[in-house]
């Protein structure tokens, strides 16, 4: 009866895992649905039948090698007794293992949740780069850490005693029980039918796929479907896809470059034809300024305006600079996370996992170093964290930086500054950044400085050397912070500290006249409530311009007005500081006027597109998405689906990224004729 006792097993267990799947969903839906998504009942409901559904299909398909245990010995009858009992004990301990893996994953995805605003995805795999140390120190430092290893812990007994007791009543029911022939045949048959249904999600067709995650234009809706197992799984899929690079399709190309920018190519080589050139300017030949990009950990744009934080004085103090210079609040970073904005920033590419694969060594024209290179230009990046985390050093130096100043260089030249699990701290970055404007000059080259900071990222650990400073205290800010400690608030205006103190030293000195200084956000920060309204606050970042006077080009009139992302900050800095430079023609210069029917009339995120005053958003694996009529960066309805050219164009832009990659990286099918 080992069979029948088998299968005994996997029905309660999948009850019992329903079950806690169910609660872990309700906890989710308790700590994450706002008024808006709450309304939404009958997504809800529809998001709760397909998640039972992947549920049930996890639990069969797990418990699968059981099963076949149990056929395989059918043939020997009531022999060989120790064999019945071995699988029969196999079965119970690989069932309690699911269980309690499953259950495992499940919390920590409500926790991601949380944290990130979508369940697990492949940014769990490309975070493995950084090192277990680093990521439990920074898991460990969030606010729903301890509550979710307390559920966690008191859930695993709860299950392991309810195993205990159903294994032992599974064990006597069936211990004396005797079916005919026949009648085992047809419960033989009629379980592996069901069975296999079941484990298959359905009983039509098309088994459960990813496509079926997405249920509704809500994304807390759709959080709500995979468990922490299916979550975990799809997002190894994503991951494991982006590691492949094919051939770029050179027929594939020409049709991207049409579709984007609404004009056949030339017959001649497809790749040059995506690059322009900047305007001939004697000026910018003969006096060229230094550039400096200061790239922010965590800096996003809601946390700076009193709607959001409470009237807290966050903005520290940058808050003088952004009243005085070029300071644009409608703009979006093009991921979620630091790799990958900051390749696609710097290198145009959406491959955020080429710095540590076997492409690191190819060289991207793409890249916006090689580009100032060619225009004669010394570039330095420094950088707050530790030179190996994705081997950002010895990569960018490959992509046209000259110099990579980390962590560990950083210590060496400020002994006193303090170390963390992610590095040092951003205090020095600006002093180094300083001390290279001031002294740094090489063959009295120009300098572009790109910077990244560390400071603001969990554990939110604030600078020893800090003098200690009035609490932040809020209410309203309190209420927003969900997941996220205090702590992250502090750390996150110190950066604005150093950075407005780095930007005052700058106007305080000859460096106003030739230094161009940018700031913006890698992302905004992760973990924050925000309503389904205010989903393009809560993934917004700031974007900064200071530009000397001699430097300013004729500034078109409301261009800080604008919807813009981080695909344009390059092209303005090539526009500002660069003559006859060849750049990829992939974003627009912020200041000059908008061409109506110009390519570049949309921001980019990975999960919006914006153009005028539409947001495409929430869309799923076969295209479809829900579009939003905006205020400002305010979702204020959802009307029907509608066709926009630009939206057309927009959504060719990550397509265009892919190719040129690929491109670049293994090379196209076009084989020249002889």
């Amino acid at each position: 009866m080992n069979y029948l006792r088998v299968m005994s097993l996997i029905v309660g267990s999948t009850l019992l895992m329903l079950l806690v799947f169910m609660l872990c969903r309700l906890t989710l839906v308790l700590l994450s649905f706002d008024p808006e998504a709450a309304t939404h009942q009958d997504d809800l409901q529809r998001s709760l039948m397909i998640a039972a559904r992947f549920d049930i299909a996890f639990i069969f398909r797990a418990n699968l090698l059981s099963v076949l245990f149990a056929l395989a010995v059918l043939p020997l009858g009531h022999n060989y007794i120790g064999l019945h009992r071995s699988i029969w004990l196999f079965a119970r301990l690989w069932a309690l293992f699911i269980m309690l893996v499953g259950l495992a994953l499940s919390v920590t995805n409500i926790v991601y949740i949380r944290f990130f605003g979508r369940p697990f995805d492949s940014f769990v795999f490309h975070g493995l780069g950084y090192g277990a140390d680093k990521t439990l120190q920074s898991v460990a430092a969030l606010d729903d850490f301890l509550p979710a290893l307390g559920a966690l812990l008191a859930l695993s007994l709860i299950v392991i005693w309810a195993c205990v007791v159903g294994f032992s009543i599974i064990e006597r029911q069936t211990e004396k029980r005797v079916l005919s022939k026949q009648g085992f045949g047809v419960l033989l048959v009629g379980t592996l039918i069901l069975y296999l249904s079941l484990g298959r999600g359905t009983l039509t067709t098309f088994p459960l796929a990813q496509k079926h995650l997405i249920v509704s234009s809500i994304s807390a809706v759709n959080n709500v479907v995979p468990n922490g197992v299916v979550a975990l799984y799809y997002g190894y899929q994503d991951f494991r896809r982006s590691k492949d690079f094919g051939l770029a399709s050179d027929h594939q190309g020409r049709q991207l470059f049409e579709a984007f920018y609404g004009a056949a190519p030339g017959s001649s080589s497809l790749f040059p034809q995506f690059f322009v050139q900047t305007r001939k300017s004697e000026g910018l030949r003969s006096s060229p300024p230094d550039v400096v990009l200061n790239l922010v950990e965590s800096m996003g744009q809601g946390l700076l305006l009193d709607r959001f934080n409470g009237s807290v004085p966050l903005v520290g103090a940058l808050a003088p600079h952004l009243q005085q210079d070029y300071y644009f609040q409608h703009f979006l970073p093009a991921h979620n996370d630091t790799q990958k904005s900051v390749l696609s920033l710097l290198l145009n590419t959406e491959h955020s996992e080429i710095s540590y694969s076997s492409h690191q060594y190819t060289k991207l024209e793409t890249s916006a170093a090689q580009i100032f290179k060619r225009s004669g230009y010394r570039t330095v990046f420094i950088y707050a964290g530790f030179e190996g985390t994705k081997n950002r050093s010895e990569y960018f130096k490959r992509q046209g930086f000259d110099e990579f100043i980390g962590a560990r260089q950083l210590k060496r030249l400020y002994p006193e500054m303090a170390m963390s699990v992610w590095g040092g701290d951003d205090k020095y970055v600006y002093e180094q950044a300083i001390e290279r404007l001031k002294y740094g000059r090489v063959d009295s080259k120009p300098l572009l400085i790109v910077t990244l900071s560390v400071t603001n990222h969990p554990p939110y650990k604030m600078p020893g050397h800090v003098e200690e400073k009035t609490p932040l205290s809020s209410k309203a800010l309190a209420s927003r912070l969900g997941a996220l400690p205090m702590a992250s608030m502090e750390t996150f205006r110190y950066t604005n500290d150093q950075l407005g103190y780095f930007l005052a030293e700058i106007k305080e000195s000859a460096l106003k006249e030739k230094t161009i200084v940018v700031v913006t956000g890698d992302h905004a920060g992760r973990g924050l409530d925000f309503t389904e309204q205010e989903a393009l606050h809560q993934v917004s970042v700031p974007l900064y311009f200071y530009i000397p006077n001699r430097y300013e080009l004729e500034i078109a009139k409301g261009a800080t007005d604008s919807v813009a992302s981080h695909k344009d900050v390059m092209p303005t800095l090539y526009h500002l500081a660069l003559s006859e430079a060849r750049y990829p023609n992939l974003g627009r210069n912020l200041f000059a006027e908008l061409d109506p029917a110009g390519p570049h009339n949309f921001a980019y995120h990975s999960d919006y597109l914006v153009v005028g005053d539409r947001a495409l958003g929430a869309v799923d694996p076969e295209g479809r998405g829900a579009v939003w009529r905006l205020q400002g960066l305010d979702m204020i309805s959802s009307p029907a689906a509608e066709s926009h050219v630009n939206f057309e164009r927009a959504v060719q832009y990550p397509k265009i990224l892919d190719w040129l990659t690929r491109y670049q990286l293994v090379g196209s099918d076009l084989v020249a004729e002889p």
